[in-house]
């Protein structure tokens, strides 16, 4: 392990360097969205000419072709033996592949490590975000050894900082948040520093220092957005203590910014005090905010304080006009009402408000209703199920019946309606609530002397769904075994019935299903057994004349609610981008809709089912460059784990940089963002076209 004090040596280089970029308008290294070229400003001084590298992407190229190929299929030692190539492009693409994959061999880990003193600055930027996405510890100090002191490679001193806090520890998280020797000048590095002490923090190393650090950049207006946004997303994650004058001071800055991402980071931290002036700054800006995500963030925090200091305003929200806040509004109660208000609820879901909202209230009124007050029950139970009779919308069925699923005695009443019901959307859905029954913690007190008999039921359920093989309700019925193991246990002498089932799904279509069926046949016989490799897949191809023809072409998604249109990355994601453009000349979204809308955070659809379930008998690799998920409206892919993304794409509301290198970024909205954050569970895809 390097010395603390020769560390500290490495990361604070002096003099510093003061650059940003003029080809990255946000400051910091973005690659890939340049398709002829990647152009990068030497940190030098100002009377010196600007030096460019010599790398430059041309997908014509048939080697570059070749490696992407390579990267698609995970050839790790073809790869490696351009890693010292004299073509430096080719280095780099060799470099920035494994940023992308799931893990590292021994050779490429240490090719990698020699050339972060490659020759070109890019070259060395992409070696440290691969060994950085590697997570593995010990490469934290050849990054650190690995700085350049000198301050004439900022670029690449700031994806050194990122790398560090991808893999370091307690040591290297506390080194990069007592680095105190740059200035707001230093965008690059300080955005570096930034991010790294975000991916630490989301690992769980976030040393006082670094918290500290955090709030002083949020709160430093003559710090560059580049820096302060991760700074603001970071204090919206991470659970930090503010001292009474940190407090005060983000309470001032709330009541002056303008910024909704600088408000959002400030809005969960004040939440999170629990402070009555805190309360009273947010109830504020909540009455005269006009960004949805904003109200949206409010209407969360607000679960810091105590229920009735809020409550008339969280009941306002319920009528608020984005429908996402209102959905915010009714979750709130949902998961922090109290049942003295439980009548209050179910008035309020009787009035004139959406469906959906409607819905929720009931749920809440359902979840938090005295037991003693049988009358009230009654005409939420009946209600329920008159409305899911006469309801054609299986979306609001679904809702109804997550609501019918709080008075547990119904359990018979949602497995009927699983039965008859053809809709993947509603069967999905009541499994789920079959499962919320069971995984409840009061399961034994609530049913008393039914307990034995109920529990036998639920797992002749839960087995009949295991062996149907539907990928939704096998999937929560899987779940709720996993979770109850230790009472499932008893009632399954004989578990081969679960290696049949299993031996019955289809992969990778039915992947995620498959996995946590296997994880509950592990619980329910107490052992720990890593998953089967899972038999041979078919990984789409890149298609090089489609990305050719496709070049410079929009994208457009016609939804009822309007058309949202989107640039397509193909240097970034060649093979996503293929097999999306070749779903789109299948019309195979036509129809499709989106399933999950989690309100301020993505709008994700285009699955066969509808409920979040299943893919195709393809898999796509994860493709991840050196990106930041920095602004709203990047196009990623949903995934059950790396390397099985398929057919389901997301959309960002805001800046999601915890699914940095995680996830595929694939497209960007270029118009429509006001259509993607009107979007609801079942708005439906009309279409999409490539212009």
């Amino acid at each position: 392990m390097v010395g603390a004090a020769k560390v500290a040596a490495y990361l604070y280089p002096m003099p510093l360097c003061r650059l940003v970029s003029p080809l990255l308008p946000t400051g910091f290294i973005v690659w890939g969205f340049v398709p002829l070229a990647l152009l990068l400003t030497a940190c030098i001084p100002p009377s010196e000419p600007v030096s460019r590298t010599t790398v430059a992407i041309d997908l014509a190229d048939t080697t570059t072709r070749q490696l992407f190929d390579w990267q698609n299929a995970r050839q790790t030692d073809s790869l490696v033996s351009y890693l010292h190539h004299s073509n430096p492009t080719y280095r780099y693409l060799a470099a920035r592949a494994f940023g992308s994959f799931p893990t590292l061999t021994d050779a490429a880990r240490d090719t990698l490590i020699t050339l972060l003193s490659d020759s070109e600055t890019v070259v060395r930027v992409q070696a440290a975000y691969a060994l950085g996405q590697s997570g593995q510890e010990p490469v934290a100090d050849a990054l650190v050894a690995a700085f350049d002191r000198s301050g004439s490679a900022p670029s690449f001193n700031a994806a050194v900082l990122q790398a560090v806090g991808k893999v370091g520890t307690d040591d290297q998280a506390a080194l990069l948040a007592n680095i105190t020797t740059y200035t707001p000048q230093d965008t690059v590095l300080l955005a570096g520093r930034m991010y790294g002490m975000l991916y630490a923090a989301l690992r769980g190393y976030h040393p006082a220092a670094a918290d500290a650090a955090t709030v002083g950049l949020v709160l430093d207006t003559s710090v560059p957005n580049e820096v302060r946004y991760p700074a603001a997303q970071y204090l919206q994650r991470i659970d930090i203590e503010l001292d009474s004058s940190q407090e005060r001071r983000l309470r001032d800055l709330l009541r002056t910014t303008s910024d909704p991402l600088i408000a959002m980071g400030v809005i969960r931290t004040l939440g999170r005090s629990g402070l009555p002036p805190a309360r009273i700054a947010l109830l504020r800006r909540l009455e005269a905010g006009t960004d949805w995500r904003e109200r949206v963030e409010i209407v969360r925090a607000l679960a810091g304080f105590e229920y009735a200091s809020v409550r008339e305003s969280v009941i306002e929200a319920l009528r608020d006009p984005h429908p996402l806040v209102a959905r915010t509004a009714a979750d709130y109660l949902i998961n922090h009402g109290i049942a003295a208000d439980a009548p209050l609820y179910l008035q309020l879901a009787q009035d004139d408000l959406p469906p959906a909202i409607s819905a929720q209230l009931y749920r809440a009124a359902n979840r938090h209703l005295s037991p003693f007050l049988t009358d009230y029950r009654e005409r939420i139970t009946t209600n329920l199920r008159q409305r899911f009779t006469t309801s054609s919308d299986p979306y609001e069925r679904a809702d109804l019946l997550r609501a019918l699923g709080e008075f547990p005695w119904m359990y018979r009443v949602l497995y009927g309606y699983l039965q008859e019901s053809t809709s993947p959307v509603v069967r999905t859905a009541a499994a789920e609530a079959l499962q919320t029954i069971s995984d409840r913690p009061d399961f034994d007190d609530y049913f008393r002397s039914s307990r034995q008999r109920i529990r036998a039921e639920l797992a002749s359920f839960f087995r009949e769904l295991i062996e149907g093989r539907e990928e939704g309700p096998a999937y929560h019925a899987a779940l709720a075994l996993t979770e109850g193991a230790g009472v499932y246990r008893s009632i399954y002498p004989d578990l081969a019935w679960l290696d049949t089932a299993l031996e019955g799904y289809a992969l990778p279509r039915q992947l995620e299903t498959y996995t946590e069926v296997y994880r509950s046949r592990n619980a329910l016989r107490g052992e720990e057994q890593a998953l089967p490799s899972a038999p041979a897949q078919r990984v789409l191809t890149i298609d090089w004349n489609l990305l050719a023809a496709s070049a410079d072409r929009t994208v457009r998604i016609t939804t009822a609610d309007g058309i949202i249109a989107l640039r397509l990355y193909p240097t970034v994601a060649p093979a996503t981008v293929t097999s999306f453009l070749q779903l789109i000349d299948e019309g195979y979204y036509d129809g499709k809709t989106f399933h999950r809308v989690v309100p301020n955070f993505v709008a994700q659809g285009g699955g066969p089912r509808g409920d979040g379930f299943g893919s195709e008998d393809f898999t796509l690799p994860t493709e991840t460059p050196l990106l930041h998920w920095d602004r709203a409206g990047l196009v990623g892919m949903a995934s059950a784990g790396r390397d099985t993304e398929g057919v389901q794409f997301f959309i960002t509301h805001r800046p999601t940089p915890h699914l940095d290198g995680k996830y595929t970024i694939f497209a960007e909205v270029i118009e429509g963002q006001d259509v993607v954050d009107s979007l609801v569970p079942g708005s439906r895809i009309e279409g999409i076209e490539l212009e």
